[in-house]
């Protein structure tokens, strides 16, 4: 792909940090090696090497959204900070093409001893913006912040939430063709974060180029195109951000099913991005088979309408308390809706299959949706087994209707009354 069309190029970034475990090693460090060179002797180093990235390659295109998800300590902070050119990688290079606004931390570019206003000015003039444009925009960043008189106070006096208000606001007011963002939403009332949301939107739609770690899964699948997974500094997949935080939720469920006892065997599907459909479980239990009514694996149908259909699952007496989740997802991996079932603990050897029977009114508008089952073994309101998982295995198709008169994804049976 040509250079032009690309916002962001990362090409085999690493990034290496010195680790010592006395305060003398790093003195020893900084004089030893450098004599014993002057003498021609072979020298030591006195410190561990720690690898917080290694090989890490990725494109953004122009206009495009990619969120950047794993555990803390995986080297999402890291990254964007490599990106963003406060911190120099160790190998690699970045390209970037095009004005980048980027908020990594709380406060992050603000004098605690300056005003709101005069920080106002300070990063927009970092960001490349003359005086009059900043006097132009001013105005519309007072307002999206929304911290009244404090704009004029040093920002030392302001709460969290008034610190990365005033930050977002700058960021997504300077028209930025790149926009780095580091769970910046993660801090502020929910009325400010449901503004800021509105805001990503409107710049995706006006082309701007979207970066973002976040721990948010749904927000992820939301507004992203591509996702990049990394675990241990090492970028992991890259993909769908359904399939990717997909991925990346059952690792989270493996690890901690591992954790939890040793006697559970997780084995995971080989073919996880190839079918479409993932899943995973022990012999301790297995979803056999599920389809709507007619034996059928979509459907097609009209808000209104009502979608039924069964199960076909088998589970040993090793399950404590057995549990099969349904959840109806749209085509972002969304959850809708859903139900839990509990079924009676098999107290005989061996296997016990049951069917269950699911039914429901679809109050979903026009789209494609699909339905997802978990064999779950619910020990207690902390251990929470996962046995088996079907991803995705059903699917039905809601055509539009002429006698649609609401709004959004789901009818909720909203009203709007003329007042006589």
């Amino acid at each position: 792909m040509s250079s032009e069309k690309l916002s962001i190029q990362v090409q085999n970034l690493s990034k290496c940090y010195q680790i010592y475990d006395r305060p003398q090693d790093r003195l020893k460090q900084s004089i030893l090696p450098r004599l014993k060179q002057i003498f021609s002797k072979s020298s030591k180093n006195y410190y561990r090497e720690f690898w917080a990235l290694k090989g890490i390659s990725f494109d953004l295109k122009k206009g495009e959204t990619v969120g950047i998800i794993g555990r803390n300590g995986s080297g999402k902070s890291t990254l964007l900070q490599i990106i963003a050119g406060t911190l120099a990688p160790t190998t690699g290079t970045v390209r970037l093409n095009g004005r980048v606004a980027a908020l990594l931390e709380l406060g992050s570019g603000f004098n605690p001893e300056f005003t709101g206003r005069e920080n106002v000015y300070l990063n927009g003039s970092i960001l490349g913006l003359k005086k009059s444009e900043i006097d132009k925009r001013f105005d519309e960043i007072a307002a999206f912040a929304d911290i009244g008189e404090f704009i004029e106070q040093p920002v030392k006096t302001y709460s969290s939430g008034m610190v990365v208000r005033l930050a977002f606001a700058v960021s997504v007011n300077v028209k930025p063709e790149i926009l780095i963002l580091d769970e910046a939403l993660s801090v502020g009332d929910a009325a400010f974060q449901f503004k800021c949301l509105q805001r990503l939107e409107q710049l995706k739609r006006s082309g701007t180029s979207l970066l973002f770690v976040s721990h948010s899964m749904e927000m992820v699948k939301t507004f992203c195109e591509r996702a990049v997974y990394l675990k241990q500094g090492i970028q992991h997949a890259t993909g769908p951000p359904d399939e990717i935080a997909e991925f990346y939720l059952i690792d989270i469920r493996d690890e901690r099913n591992r954790n939890f006892s040793s006697q559970l065997s997780i084995r995971k599907k080989t073919d996880f991005f190839d079918d479409g459909v993932s899943s995973y479980g022990t012999d301790q239990g297995r979803i056999i088979s599920a389809a709507f009514d007619g034996n059928r694996n979509s459907s097609v149908v009209f808000c209104g309408d009502q979608q039924s259909g069964f199960i076909e699952i088998e589970y040993d007496e090793t399950l404590h308390k057995p549990c099969l989740v349904m959840s109806i997802q749209d085509v972002k991996g969304l959850n809708i809706g859903g139900a839990l079932i509990f079924m009676a603990p098999q107290k005989g050897v061996g296997k016990k299959r049951i069917y269950l029977r699911f039914q429901f009114k679809v109050k979903f508008f026009f789209g494609t949706y699909f339905i997802t089952f978990r064999l779950e073994d619910r020990r207690t309101k902390e251990i929470n087994f996962l046995i088996e998982k079907q991803t995705g295995v059903l699917t039905f198709e809601v055509m539009r209707s002429s006698k649609e008169f609401s709004v959004g994804t789901v009818d909720l049976g909203v009203k709007l009354l003329e007042c006589v």
